[in-house]
């Protein structure tokens, strides 16, 4: 019997790949979105506690391959939820 997509997407939320924030956080820094919720935008990372995300997008903007602009990003989180806001992007707010 094959796996349902939702218990490929809960294994895959408990495995841990090099870099994968970073590579988010330059998806996100490249995609022109004000702001994304990275349980959504991101499934495989959805199963992941919010401290870990929120821990892991705040080390990957200090990594050198982190594209331009990663200093404007904040890590928000809302209860289980993790957000990335680029600042340079929301009007009437200084980054």
């Amino acid at each position: 019997m094959g796996l349902t997509p939702e218990q490929i997407d809960a294994l895959l939320s408990k495995t841990r790949t090099k870099g994968e924030y970073v590579v988010s956080l330059n998806e996100f820094l490249s995609s022109g979105e004000a702001g994304v919720c990275v349980n959504d935008q991101w499934k495989q990372m959805g199963g992941k506690k919010a401290t870990t995300l929120k821990q892991g997008f705040e080390a990957a903007k200090d990594k050198k391959e982190a594209n331009d602009g990663a200093d404007k990003v904040i890590v928000k989180t809302d209860e289980e939820k993790v957000y990335l806001i680029n600042l340079a992007l929301v009007q009437g707010v200084e980054a």
